[in-house]
């Protein structure tokens, strides 16, 4: 792992090779926490890239900093054979497949979320649990993106944490419990025997909400505090966020990506309940 002001956090395996990613694929993930991007290599058929770049100070410009990375970093400047970009954002509404009209998109979204005129709503097609994902990016995101990677969607963060979910459970009745936790909200999933019975989101300003929110949903869906709970995103082990949620139960398990795919060994050491969605989002599709 290098740390510097260009690369404060970098993991790289001996074999990549800059000239070579055509034969790559690369996810990218920009999120309130910063910007992370993933490199697959498909000869190899293994990550061979981790690298994060975090918006440490809330009060710069976001979007001037995303656009500076994108613009100054050597690997986001190269042609992939495909280019996947995550965007997390609380404000989503899913809506089933066989009632989806793609022209009645954005009467969907203003349905559900009060939005301004002139938000850009995408749409995600959900394989589980059969239903279509509306979001907005973060404001001004899109446009990043659509500058460097014309023609590009966004993905939704529900995308890959859905696919996580049901890959997770389909050979098992019991009751799947997940927890994803964002900088500044959180997402609940609730899958019993193989079918989404909840998945919603929540603004947090204390790590405590995420306990509040996570265990009154719990109580109105009857889950027990002996169940197990899958836990994914931007928490550490005996954080703050971490011991409120030990307050109501012990079973609590971080989660790693279920990926056909393998890694570097040096990614052996890092919390990979934090990339979830990064790496799973390749396995989507």
């Amino acid at each position: 792992m290098t740390r510097s002001p260009i690369y404060p956090m970098e993991l790289f395996d001996e074999t990549l090779d800059i000239n070579a990613t055509e034969n790559y694929d690369l996810t990218l993930e920009i999120s309130e926490d910063g910007v992370s991007l993933a490199v697959l290599d498909l000869l190899r058929g293994k990550y061979v890239m981790l690298r994060h770049y975090p918006l440490l100070d809330p009060d710069e410009n976001i979007i001037r900093s995303v656009e500076g990375i994108i613009e100054g970093d050597d690997f986001l400047q190269k042609h992939y054979r495909k280019v996947i970009a995550l965007t997390p954002s609380p404000e989503c509404t899913l809506v089933p497949s066989p009632l989806y009209d793609p022209a009645l998109k954005d009467e969907y979204y203003r349905f559900n979320i009060p939005a301004p005129d002139g938000v850009n709503v995408f749409s995600n097609p959900l394989p589980f649990p059969g239903a279509v994902v509306l979001f907005a990016p973060a404001q001004g995101v899109a446009e990043v993106l659509a500058a460097r990677w014309p023609g590009l969607t966004p993905w939704h963060h529900t995308r890959p944490l859905l696919h996580h979910s049901f890959t997770s459970c389909r050979s098992s009745e019991e009751r799947y419990l997940h927890l994803h936790i964002e900088k500044s909200f959180i997402t609940i999933i609730i899958i019993e025997k193989r079918n989404l019975i909840f998945c919603n989101n929540f603004r947090c300003t204390t790590p405590g909400d995420a306990a509040y929110y996570l265990f009154n949903v719990f109580d109105k869906t009857g889950v027990r505090n002996n169940e197990t709970l899958h836990v994914s995103g931007i928490v550490e082990p005996y954080s703050e966020t971490h011991i409120s949620i030990l307050n109501f139960t012990e079973n609590v398990r971080f989660s790693a990506p279920s990926v056909r795919h393998s890694y570097s060994y040096v990614m052996n050491e890092i919390p990979m309940h934090r990339w979830l969605n990064l790496f799973t989002a390749a396995s989507c599709e």
